[in-house]
Parts: C-alpha cells; structure tokens; sequence
C-alpha cells in the first residue's frame, strides 16, 4: 500500500526567540537588582538590631558595674565583694555572647532563606531562556481500583481496563460523576482465520482470502473482499527459480541383503492342471494356471490333423 506523507511547512521563528531572549534577561536583571536590595534591607535591619540589644546590654553592665563600684567605695574592701563583681561581670558576659549568638544565627538563616529563594527564582528564568532543560516531568501514580477504599481529589485508578481521576473524595467505583475519565480500553485486531460467509463478523476481525488478509472496517461488513473491508496484505506472485545447489556427498553403502529364494522343485495338481513353486527357502510361491495353455494346445493340434 502507498500512502501519500506531507511534510509541514516550517516557520522562521528566529525573531520571536532573540526579542523573547532580550525581554528574559530584562526582567532577569530587575529580578535580581530588587532581590539584592530586599537582601540588604533585611541584612541591615538585622545588624541595627544586633548593635541595638549589644549597647542595652553593655549600658546595663556600665551600669552594673558602677553601682558595684559605688557600693565598694562606701565600704571597706572586702575579699567577697570582688568575687561577687568578677561573678556578675562573667555572667553578663556570657549572657551577652548568648544574644549575639543568637541574632548572628537568625541573621544567617534568614540571609540563607533569601539567597535559596533568589537561587529559586534565577533558575526558573533559565529554564524560560533555555539556558539549562526543564526538571523531569513527574507523572501521577496510577493504582488499582479497589472496593471500600476511599480515594482523594486528583488520585488516578484504572478500572475495567481504563483510567479515572477523581474529581473530589469518594468511595464510589469509576464511571460515576465523582470521576473524569482519562483513557478508555482500547480495541486491537483478532485473527479469525480463513474467511466464511456463514460466520458473523465484527469491527477489526482479519480474515484470510486467497492468500490476502483483510480487516473488517465495522460491524457485519458483509462479503469479503468488500467496501467494508480493508485490505492489510495482498498475496504476493511466484517468484523465479532459484540455482541448484551443489551436489552432496554420496552416503555410505549400505550392508549387503539377502539372496533371493529360487526354484527348488514344481508341486503338480494334475486334475486342476496347475504348477506350484517349491522355493528354496521353503516357501511356496504362486501357482501357474496351465489348463487353458493344454486347451489351446489341443485346439491347434486338432485344426492341423484335418
């Protein structure tokens, strides 16, 4: 069969992906350009922060420190006394470190959060420049539908042969309207083998005739070869004879028979005229009718006396 291929017609689309590329690394530098100020706006706030709290607690431990001093100027020196200030001074200390700690950390995670979602939004516009390819497609889980089973708004299930998606929670079987059918079974071709006009026969069914198969188009299609059957393979001629080929090896010979039986001696019925065969082997062989030959003997010498 001969089927005639159109080839589609192409289209310059060269101008339309240098403006799409141009309009791409725009919006691109104006991305990052306000990505970057909201990233230094956050840094500096948080750095405003950090000095706020260290001076509140470096003016608490002046402070502190002060009245301490105060306290050991009105009162005699006293061993006790300067360890309770060492002690206070460490702690204070410690306590401070602490904060600072702290507000480094939340500093660093939220500049961390900020460079991940810049990182985010520079790679989807590669993606839309064709810098680098698209992640994989991911396709849903197909499962099994199963009775007394509940099954969720965008879950998939093949059922009787086919695909469904649900379309809100249910419990229902496919087919009903909590479903949205995605694929139906398909039909493929069934070989009924040589064709008869006694036997009824449906859409796809392939028959043979003549050496041709042909492929029913619908339901009932009548008489084959005919408008509603279709043509799969024709029989194709006879083709030219082909060389001889060389000539084998001669087999081995064979081992060596037997002798034949002959003739031993005659076995002679004189009432019936017949002659049998006494072989050699014992046997006896198939006896002569002779009576017509004696007949015909006497007749001629009969006729040659008158």
């Amino acid at each position: 069969m001969r089927s005639d291929i159109i080839e589609p017609q192409t289209q310059d689309w060269s101008a339309w992906e240098r403006w799409l590329r141009g309009h791409l690394d725009i919006e691109l530098n104006t991305l990052h350009r306000a990505l970057g100020e909201v990233l230094a706006t956050e840094r500096k706030k948080f750095r405003d922060q950090l000095e706020r709290k260290t001076s509140e607690f470096e003016v608490k431990l002046a402070k502190l420190s002060g009245a301490v001093d105060v306290l050991s100027g009105k009162a005699p020196l006293h061993a006790r006394l300067d360890i309770e200030l060492n002690t206070l001074h460490r702690a204070l200390g410690e306590i401070l470190a602490t904060e600072r700690k702290k507000f480094r950390d939340q500093l660093d995670r939220k500049t961390s959060e900020f460079e991940v979602r810049l990182a985010k939004l520079s790679g989807a516009v590669d993606i839309l420049r064709g810098a680098q390819p698209p992640p994989p497609a991911k396709f849903p889980t197909v499962k099994a539908w199963s009775e007394d089973t509940i099954y969720h708004e965008g879950e998939i299930v093949a059922f009787a042969g086919g695909t469904y998606q649900a379309q809100r929670d249910t419990a229902r079987a496919p087919g009903s309207q909590d479903w949205t059918c995605l694929a139906t079974p398909g039909k493929s071709l069934t070989v009924r083998g040589t064709y008869d006009s006694a036997v009824e026969y449906h859409r796809l069914d392939v028959v043979m005739v003549g050496g041709s198969s042909f492929a029913a188009l619908k339901d009932a299609p009548g008489v084959c070869p005919g408008n509603d059957w279709h043509l799969l393979a024709s029989r194709g001629s006879r083709g030219q004879r082909g060389d001889s080929g060389e000539r084998g090896l001669m087999g081995l010979k064979g081992e060596r028979g037997t002798a034949a039986p002959s003739i031993k001696s005659w076995c002679l019925d004189r009432t019936r005229y017949t002659a049998t065969p006494i072989m050699s082997d014992g046997s006896i062989g198939p006896s002569l009718e002779l009576r017509g030959l004696f007949e015909q003997f006497l007749m001629e010498v009969g006729d040659g006396r008158s």
